[in-house]
């Protein structure tokens, strides 16, 4: 029983020292996108909410929101994209400071309220993602993050791939 005391009281010490195995964290970022393959849009750019969980210190859950600023579509209408979904962010390399970030996820992504092909007014289509990138953290609640990521949906009716490119700044909360 006394283990069981001393382990407690461990614990409360390391939350005390802000030693927390979970640190929960939300972001802002810009984001600027390329699509390649069929269809009329060629440069996407918006902004992208996300909220997550870093556990253990080196791996991250984020949900988040892209939303992109409204542009061009076919015959001269314009096209609302969007984007949903959910990251793993890992520490590849650590250096305190600066972090090296990896990410794989999955998303939802969309275009509506255009007119993008004489058939097609909507597109909706699930789809991986990939990327890599570094944080640089000024102090332990802030970190100023930049991000590559590809992304290939699963049917390219559309779009073959979209490559983007973030930076934003990420606030933990401990």
């Amino acid at each position: 029983m006394n283990k069981i005391y001393l382990a407690l009281a461990a614990t409360m010490l390391s939350f005390n020292a802000h030693a927390s195995i979970v640190s929960p964290h939300v972001g802002l970022d810009y984001v600027s996108a390329t699509p390649n393959g069929y269809g009329n849009i060629d440069s996407l750019n918006g902004g992208a909410l996300s909220v997550g969980v870093k556990a253990l210190g080196f791996v991250s859950l984020e949900g988040y929101y892209q939303k992109y600023f409204s542009t061009d579509a076919a015959r001269g209408s314009k096209t609302k994209p969007a984007a949903y979904g959910v990251d793993a962010v890992f520490d590849t390399l650590n250096l305190g400071v600066v972090e090296v970030l990896t990410t794989v996820g999955y998303g939802k992504y969309s275009l509506d309220g255009g007119k993008l092909s004489s058939k097609m007014e909507g597109f909706e289509d699930k789809a991986y993602r990939a990327g890599f990138g570094a944080q640089f953290n000024p102090t332990s609640n802030i970190g100023i993050r930049a991000m590559y990521r590809y992304i290939f949906p699963e049917d390219d009716f559309f779009k073959k791939n979209v490559q983007e490119f973030t930076v934003g700044v990420r606030y933990y909360f401990f």
